[in-house]
């Protein structure tokens, strides 16, 4: 069973609401690449609202999966941001 994925900002230890329900692997590497490869707490956290604000966007357009987005519903979102 897949655990929702709750992204932990480290200078504000509070937890996000889900966004979306990886695989428990899958969640491991998006936490890893959050906390691990991101070292700049400025960046993650744009970062993080980035995926948040798109999260918004994919459930709007009812995307509730996320193995069915693909780059297109990514440069649509982009798009959008640029009306």
């Amino acid at each position: 069973m897949a655990q929702d994925l709750v992204i932990i900002n480290s200078a504000n230890p509070t937890a996000l609401p889900a966004l979306f329900t990886p695989t428990p692997q899958a969640a491991k590497r998006i936490l890893e690449f959050f906390m691990a490869q991101i070292r700049n707490p400025n960046t993650r956290r744009d970062y993080v609202r980035a995926v948040s604000r798109f999260a918004s966007w994919r459930a709007e357009h009812g995307l509730n999966d996320l193995q069915d987005v693909e780059p297109i519903h990514v440069a649509a979102d982009i798009e959008t941001l640029l009306l």
